[in-house]
């Protein structure tokens, strides 16, 4: 794989150029600091912007000029990743080798822009029609929370331990900022993103990766500030000791989510040990130490997982289970972590994480959303490349695992009890 950067006045342009696959991917990214009020414009924004434009005013117009590029995809999707908020319009096409069709590559590359640049917007205002589609379709993606317990769980979770961190804040927005979106402040913050936004361009495939830069310069009239700076980290607040919130809701079952505050890591802890300390704490499947003990040891529940949430500086960790079980569960999993922080980690639990690790990045690096992915993060926050990543992981040691262990301190225990279990 061959990567390069290209530099224009108010973007860059970042390519990797490999002949392991068939299609193209490219990622047209947006991203600023995250503000509270502004995530539910910014993703009623993105769902708009690559729903229809003015050449193409409705969805089916845009799906047929997809299809006559040989089934090409497009979608916008916006995430929140720490303190920042990122909008990425996603663009897959087959390999023009491929197709007999020599302005192919010019034809299908000009597309997104053209949609991005000329939204459906009259008298300063966003398209009635699909304003109402996009408008009902966040609604109902945001009323679909509460029936998913998990998502519901991790959500209330977030809201107790600090309603006002951008931590705690969905990307969907509230139904209340939704429902006050009109058409024509959708447009004035369209203007807003479009010139305030940092933007970056990624693109994976078999292609002559200056004709492609050339193309985009031609079609991309971009005005977007280059040099602002954009904070990555969220910084939430530590407690000498951890809170306790309970609230109840109609599941079938109790959710717990333990929520760990970590303090000051160091750029190799961010980047590599945390993957590593997860794996065996609770990520690494049977032999991880909180699925050991509440599961195959103790039978205590249904489900667990783990967030690693490195750009909020936290780690979750989430059980389904019983409501007798609770208090057990709580002990078990800070005893878990202590052991991490006092190093008692067996040489076999290093030996088999190392192996799951190494070979998960043999499984991503054939996978081209996942090298792009890695890329983005590469060029926004320094994370390093998937490539450079099995070296960091092989000099990886248990005192690093320890170091980072005592780091790890415990913010809240959330427990969403469920009222149709009896005690």
């Amino acid at each position: 794989m061959k990567y390069q950067k290209f530099e224009f006045d108010t973007y860059n342009i970042y390519t990797i150029k490999t002949d392991k696959f068939k299609n193209c991917h490219m990622e047209i990214t947006f991203y600023d600091n995250a503000v509270a009020e502004e995530l539910g414009l910014r993703n009623f924004l993105v769902d708009m912007l690559s729903h229809s434009s003015k050449k193409y005013p409705k969805r089916k117009d845009l799906v047929i000029k997809l299809e006559e590029l040989y089934q090409s995809y497009f979608y916008g999707v916006t995430s929140k990743v720490g303190n920042m908020v990122i909008s990425s319009f996603i663009y897959d096409f087959i390999n023009p080798e491929f197709v007999n069709d020599r302005k192919f590559l010019e034809n299908v590359l000009k597309l997104p822009f053209e949609v991005l640049e000329n939204p459906n917007v009259s008298n300063n205002a966003f398209d009635e029609r699909t304003f109402k589609i996009i408008q009902k379709r966040i609604l109902a993606d945001i009323d679909a929370i509460k029936e998913n317990p998990t998502n519901y769980a991790f959500r209330r979770a977030l809201i107790n331990m600090d309603k006002d961190s951008i931590t705690s804040k969905s990307v969907l927005g509230t139904k209340e900022e939704v429902e006050s979106i009109t058409r024509e402040n959708l447009y004035e913050y369209y203007q807003k993103f479009i010139k305030k936004s940092l933007c970056n361009i990624y693109i994976i495939g078999d292609l002559n990766m200056e004709e492609v830069a050339n193309i985009i310069d031609k079609n991309f009239h971009n005005n977007c500030l280059k040099n602002h700076s954009v904070k990555t980290y969220v910084e939430n607040k530590i407690y000498k000791k951890g809170r306790i919130f309970k609230e109840q809701a109609d599941f079938g079952q109790h959710r717990l989510v333990l929520g760990y505050n970590m303090e000051k890591l160091t750029k190799e802890e961010r980047n590599s040990t945390l993957t590593f300390f997860n794996e065996i704490l609770c990520s690494g499947g049977l032999k991880a130490k909180i699925y050991k003990a509440l599961r195959e040891d103790n039978e205590l529940c249904y489900s667990v997982s783990s967030i690693n949430s490195k750009y909020d500086n936290m780690y979750f960790i989430y059980v389904g289970l019983d409501k007798k079980n609770v208090p057990l569960a709580i002990k078990l999993i800070k005893k878990c972590v202590k052991e991490m922080a006092q190093g008692k980690i067996s040489e076999e639990e290093m030996d088999f994480a190392r192996k799951q690790l190494l070979t998960y990045l043999d499984v991503v690096l054939d996978n081209q959303n996942s090298l792009i992915n890695n890329y983005t993060f590469h060029t926004i926050s320094q994370t390093p490349l998937l490539t450079d990543l099995k070296d960091e992981f092989k000099k990886i040691t248990s005192n690093d695992l320890k170091n980072l262990g005592k780091k790890l301190k415990l913010n809240f225990i959330y427990e969403l009890e469920s009222k149709g279990i009896e005690e």
